[in-house]
């Protein structure tokens, strides 16, 4: 199954993407008119009822001598917007809901679950924490890595922080002054636990876990 975000191939069984963390295995049908909601539900929840007005043709009301009123149905679906998370540069759509949908605690399909923070005051006194995720959080000076430092002695591409079955393991790539680990440079990857304290350059983050 191809990952839609990063088109990774992954397993036909698999629910996350085993690159970037997206869910794979979305459980939607889509209507006639093109609309995805939730297979639970018997019908779309975005198009309107048989004998619905929403369904109907624009009216025209010649009351008062005047034949050019529009009827506006306004029960449509709503437009929410999102906060986007720091340090991330995919977390920014408006999501779509539909009525009786984004009530519950879940995450919809596609959004990636909140699993922890790195906070730092080495940047900012007043701190500053980056938002973690299920899957992989690439960190370095790039503008493309998921958690964008840039100070001198952090690499463009300097380290990948994975969360996965429970864990976060976190991989030095290669990077010209390593990576380490409550001040122990590490040669390979490492399980990390909550209160870990992570230095790169000069930077450091200490680890907060959900």
């Amino acid at each position: 199954m191809k990952c839609p975000k990063c088109g990774l191939d992954n397993s036909s069984g698999a629910t996350y993407c085993k690159s970037c963390g997206t869910a794979l295995q979305q459980k939607y049908n889509t209507c006639k008119n093109g609309h995805n909601y939730d297979a639970t539900l018997a019908a779309c929840p975005f198009c309107p009822s048989a004998g619905s007005l929403s369904g109907a043709k624009t009216q025209i009301d010649g009351a008062g001598g005047r034949g050019d009123k529009t009827i506006v149905d306004m029960g449509g679906p709503k437009l929410m917007p999102h906060t986007p998370s720091q340090g991330s540069n995919r977390d920014d759509k408006t999501m779509i809901y539909g009525p009786n949908q984004g009530t519950n605690n879940a995450p919809a399909a596609g959004i990636r679950k909140l699993v922890g923070w790195l906070v730092t005051y080495d940047i900012n006194p007043a701190g500053i924490d980056y938002k973690l995720y299920i899957g992989r959080h690439k960190i370095g000076r790039s503008s493309n890595s998921d958690i964008v430092i840039q100070q001198p002695g952090i690499s463009e591409d300097h380290a990948v922080l994975l969360y996965r079955d429970d864990k976060f393991i976190l991989q030095d790539m290669l990077s010209t002054n390593g990576t380490y680990v409550n001040e122990e440079l590490i040669d390979d990857k490492v399980t990390l636990k909550n209160d870990d304290i992570i230095r790169i350059g000069d930077i450091k983050l200490k680890l907060k876990i959900v």
